[in-house]
């Protein structure tokens, strides 16, 4: 299966005190590839730091170095799909302690990328994925490792 591992999925399987860290580790693990975007990349490092995880933040690193996630290369046009995406959704997102929000910039393209990759497949924490329709043609998002069975 191709997956687009989002920044909560990652740092879940990353940091061992997150609930359902072994989930979120096995859904990555057991991915035929598991894809990241540069966006994702520099959030998870920033976030696993930033929580004093350095080791984690590391690891991570080197995950991506060695080739464990398949890093996306997403083109100047990919950027202009992905704002007519933020445009698309803006207030239609809830978000805690504020008001309705729209798509940040890595989720949208995350959603472009699963779209140029024909997947619905996303390792997240994120309920946005719940809102957004797919560019893949599929009709929702599968939102792993909660939509597991469903998937």
């Amino acid at each position: 299966m191709i997956v687009i591992a989002d920044t909560g999925g990652i740092v879940a399987a990353m940091d061992p005190g997150e609930p359902q860290h072994d989930e979120f580790r096995e859904t990555l693990e057991s991915a035929r590839l598991a894809v990241v975007t540069p966006l994702v990349i520099a959030e998870v490092h920033y976030l696993l730091s930033a929580a004093g995880e350095h080791l984690a933040a590391s690891d991570f690193l080197e995950n991506v170095t060695d080739g464990f996630f398949e890093v996306a290369d997403p083109r100047p046009e990919d950027y202009g799909t992905a704002r007519s995406l933020i445009k698309k959704y803006e207030g239609k997102m809830e978000r805690k302690r504020r008001k309705p929000g729209s798509l940040d910039l890595a989720d949208a393209m995350n959603v472009v990328v699963a779209g140029s990759l024909g997947t619905n497949l996303v390792v997240a924490t994120d309920q946005d994925y719940r809102v957004v329709h797919p560019l893949s043609g599929h009709d929702h998002f599968a939102i792993l490792p909660a939509d597991g069975s469903r998937a």
